[in-house]
């Protein structure tokens, strides 16, 4: 999400949760001021998601706490830092490859795995039926879903869903009825 606009349609359509990324050098992501402001336009039962790859514990506390976001997924930090973060009250998403030594590493520290295949924040599909789905009960399936190709992810029962680009008329600008269609088909 890159606008207050999109996470208020985004929210109206019915999406259990929603995306901000502040990681250097990718294309949506926003300062960490902006993201505050949007996530404080957001309703209390929508959880908001900081997806960030802070060096350090002391950086993602300092990374959640300016956002004002619920939960952090991370592609960063190892198994102890992650523990010391969750040990905190700190929800913790992590996000893996479709490989099943790195779901096994991440989780038992991790509230839920986030897989994505290649370089993150790209939007490229892969073999869903890949995801080690049953290393942890919470995965959720990310990259390169479309309603187009929908199926094939939620055919493996995950745990969520995870789209971007999928949904966008433009890079950062969520379309209303590809978001209104995704979540339908989530739904159903």
């Amino acid at each position: 999400i890159t606008s207050l606009d999109d996470a208020a349609m985004c929210e109206d359509l019915g999406a259990d949760a929603l995306g901000f990324v502040h990681y250097r050098g990718r294309m949506r992501s926003l300062p960490l001021a902006k993201i505050s402001e949007i996530c404080a336009s957001v309703g209390p039962l929508t959880t908001k998601v900081l997806v960030c790859a802070p060096g350090d514990v002391a950086e993602a506390v300092d990374m959640l706490e300016g956002s004002s976001a619920d939960v952090l997924q991370l592609y960063s930090l190892r198994p102890e830092d992650m523990t010391v973060l969750r040990d905190r009250g700190i929800p913790i998403f992590r996000t893996v490859p479709p490989e099943r030594s790195e779901a096994i590493r991440f989780s038992q520290c991790a509230d839920a795995l986030v897989f994505e295949n290649g370089a993150p924040g790209l939007g490229r599909s892969y073999d869903y039926a890949r995801v080690p789905i049953d290393c942890c009960p919470r995965a959720f399936i990310a990259g390169g879903l479309t309603t187009a190709n929908l199926h094939l992810a939620k055919a493996m029962n995950p745990y969520g869903l995870d789209v971007s680009s999928g949904v966008e008329s433009a890079p950062g600008k969520k379309d209303p009825a590809l978001v209104s269609e995704f979540i339908r088909r989530c739904k159903a």
